[in-house]
């Protein structure tokens, strides 16, 4: 079949890997007008996209992760107060987001094209996109653009992502900024901090290249905050443009009143040993936590996958993976011909709801345990 992703980043991007891998011809529609690059953060790498790339011959060693030996809990002091092995290794958004681009066949992504309106009939879907290109026609169209999903609202109106009541600062920072004799204890840990309403966290990251060697590895951390004021989440959410963003803003795109926020809170909220971490990030992001869920992950010729199906609370570390597990099933439930897509896709879409639905209950219980959240999410 000619399927087509509207959404180049990792959600899009598995599924057009997985859905070639079976034979099918895919088209990414991307709707910045340049690669994605440098704008996230930590991942957990994913087992099931590996196992099946491996099954399907591609080679996946550019998504290898910096392992993580211990789980540690610090007190405004920096000492440790809690202690456990811990096995999760980490990979990047970035190095996940080039091994997958690497993968496609060239020409498969299609940048600047952001989609406008479709059209279903019997027979395919009819794409038209903002500006400057013609319609695209397609049997199946897979909506992979984001928790703030055009697609998913033009399909489900009134199914937009709700407030969940508390915020993440993110970062990315160099491990060579620093002294060794400075981070020496962050070094290949996760290192945690808990205080009233917020939780820090920070763990190693491969290099924006890939490289795991000590010296050129990167920090990610995160600290979550609650902001129960959405007023205060809107001029957060508020760009150095000037312009209010949906759910969150890109490395580089803070404003400068939000950037001087961020570095006096971590000053007088942060332990020393990982408050360095956050005044010296160069490009700090920030993302505003975000409850979305479809209706239904499917609704004839359209399949919706990622965060435009459901967003998952970060504390889960599933967004990604679950990413990636909509798109193996995906390309399982469309890998032989099937007589009828429509139902074909009804089928796939009420098993990954099913498979998901434990997660989505688990992400607002652990933001709770932390203390974190709206008390009625």
């Amino acid at each position: 079949m000619k399927i087509a992703i509207a959404g180049g980043s990792i959600a899009g991007l598995a599924c057009a890997l997985t859905l070639t891998c079976t034979g099918h011809d895919v088209h990414v529609y991307e709707r910045s007008a340049t690669p994605l690059r440098g704008r996230g953060g930590g991942v957990v790498v994913l087992r099931q996209m590996l196992r099946f790339l491996e099954q399907h011959g591609q080679r996946t060693r550019s998504m290898l992760a910096v392992p993580t030996h211990r789980r540690r809990w610090i007190d405004m002091d920096g000492h440790v107060i809690r202690d456990d092995p811990e096995l999760l290794p980490f990979s990047s958004w970035d190095a996940v987001y080039r091994s997958l681009c690497s993968m496609l066949p060239p020409g498969a992504i299609h940048y600047g094209h952001h989609v406008a309106s479709v059209a279903e009939d019997a027979d395919g879907v009819d794409i038209r996109f903002d500006v400057g290109s013609s319609a695209v026609r397609a049997d199946v169209l897979i909506a992979a653009d984001g928790t703030g999903s055009r697609l998913r609202s033009l399909l489900f109106p009134g199914s937009a992502s709700s407030y969940a009541g508390y915020i993440a600062w993110r970062g990315v920072v160099d491990e060579n900024a620093f002294k060794r004799d400075h981070v020496a204890d962050l070094i290949e840990n996760m290192t945690l901090h808990r205080s009233d309403a917020e939780l820090f966290m920070t763990f190693l990251i491969p290099a924006l290249d890939g490289s795991l060697e000590s010296g050129t590895r990167r920090f990610n951390w995160l600290w979550y905050r609650n902001e129960p004021d959405e007023s205060s989440t809107d001029s957060f959410l508020t760009g150095r443009d000037g312009r209010r963003h949906h759910v969150s803003v890109a490395p580089g795109e803070l404003s400068e009143p939000s950037l001087a926020y961020l570095h006096r809170a971590a000053l007088e909220r942060l332990p020393r040993i990982v408050s360095q971490l956050v005044t010296a990030t160069p490009a700090p992001f920030l993302q505003s936590i975000s409850d979305a869920l479809s209706p239904s992950f499917a609704k004839g010729r359209i399949a919706l996958v990622g965060d435009a199906a459901c967003t998952l609370r970060p504390h889960t570390g599933s967004g990604t993976s679950k990413a990636a597990d909509d798109a193996v099933s995906l390309a399982q439930a469309l890998a032989t011909p099937a007589p009828d897509v429509v139902t074909a896709l009804d089928d796939w879409a009420a098993r990954r709801r099913s498979a998901v639905e434990p997660l989505l209950l688990k992400g607002p219980r652990l933001a709770q345990s932390f203390g974190l959240g709206y008390p009625s999410h």
